[in-house]
């Protein structure tokens, strides 16, 4: 092993010294029909359009081969199968063309069937993640379940590098973020395999974005991890905005819109929240490097909105549009988005 480790997944490379992906998992199964299919695919480019860099499906059965292989041949982005008990779903998730498989050594089986599987992704010139959570652990001593979780991952690689298979990234995931944060930190001190971060079963909106930030925020900041998931219950697109803006806060992904926006109080007399609700998606899409402000009261508008790039602050019945700190004109409420979109599109 080196000090960068690299791996291939479709059109990504991920490793030490490159960008920090963005990983959701689609939230239905596979539709079995081709306008569905068709469907899907659209909704793949949007998220890719929002920042998504990976999407990952489950593969419970051989009935999704086609519409998986039809997804792995036109997806913007790598397509991910999702393979858990049955060795011979992975081995048709890797003919059907997935640009990476996850799998739990643990649950396939018989060390054969792991072993096949490890040879067909070599064959095939597919990557392998190592997807361990702490709820699904062999029975083992170990100085703790950190440790456990640790130890147990750098045996399966052991595994699959008596096979001469080391396309391999790894996720050590737990619900409790202190468990989470040290089996990721015990496995980067004794390797340089890609690691895959989460906390698994977070929650709603807020309990997830809490505890991830924390998990992930701390470990990125120390350098570890390479591709990550804030699993929320609820929208994808709220993982993928939650991943993209914990990077960008971090400083380790600087496209993108960064919204300001201000807390809706009894001084307000411009609706912030429905506005940003109407038009956040598209923002989301635009791939530039700006600062966006939505303010609703003479308070902190004007202030705000002369140190983004594009603004629009409502007092009373006038909404006013900021460029690069100036007031470039007044516009209605009706206009208000438009006018707000139009000046992010030419902004340079």
């Amino acid at each position: 092993m080196t000090d960068a480790h690299l791996v291939q997944i479709g059109n990504r490379t991920i490793g030490k010294g490159r960008p920090i992906l963005v990983q959701t998992m689609y939230d239905e199964a596979l539709p079995r029909d081709r306008e569905g299919a068709e469907a899907l695919l659209i909704r793949i480019g949007r998220l890719n359009l929002i920042g998504c860099d990976i999407i990952r499906f489950s593969y419970p059965s051989k009935e999704d081969h086609e519409v998986f292989a039809y997804l792995a041949s036109a997806s913007p982005i790598p397509v991910v199968a999702d393979i858990h008990f049955d060795h011979t779903l992975a081995l048709d998730a890797i003919e059907a063309g997935a640009h990476k498989i996850r799998i739990n050594p643990g649950n396939i089986g018989a060390r054969w069937k792991v072993d096949e599987v490890v040879r067909a992704a070599k064959d095939h010139g597919i990557a392998i993640r190592i997807g361990l959570n702490s709820g699904s652990l062999p029975r083992k001593e170990a100085a703790s379940k950190a440790h456990l979780m640790s130890d147990t991952a750098l045996e399966y690689l052991d595994w699959f590098e008596a096979l001469g298979f080391t396309d391999t990234v790894v996720s050590l995931k737990g619900s409790d973020t202190d468990l989470t944060i040290e089996a990721n930190r015990l496995f980067a001190r004794q390797s340089s395999y890609p690691i895959h971060l989460g906390v698994t079963e977070a929650g709603s909106v807020v309990s997830a974005v809490t505890r991830s930030t924390w998990a992930l925020g701390t470990l990125l900041s120390e350098g570890i991890g390479n591709t990550l998931r804030i699993s929320i219950t609820g929208k994808i697109e709220t993982e993928i905005h939650a991943g993209v803006e914990l990077l960008r806060t971090l400083g380790l992904r600087k496209k993108g819109i960064r919204i300001v926006s201000c807390p809706r109080c009894g001084r307000h007399t411009f609706d912030t929240t429905g506005f940003l609700s109407s038009v956040e998606e598209e923002l989301r899409a635009i791939d530039k490097d700006l600062t966006v402000a939505i303010m609703g009261c003479q308070v902190n508008g004007p202030g705000e909105a002369k140190e983004a790039d594009v603004a629009v602050t409502g007092i009373g019945n006038a909404i006013f549009l900021y460029e690069k700190g100036v007031l470039s004109r007044k516009v209605t409420a009706e206009d208000a988005k438009e006018a707000l979109l139009e000046a992010v599109r030419n902004a340079e």
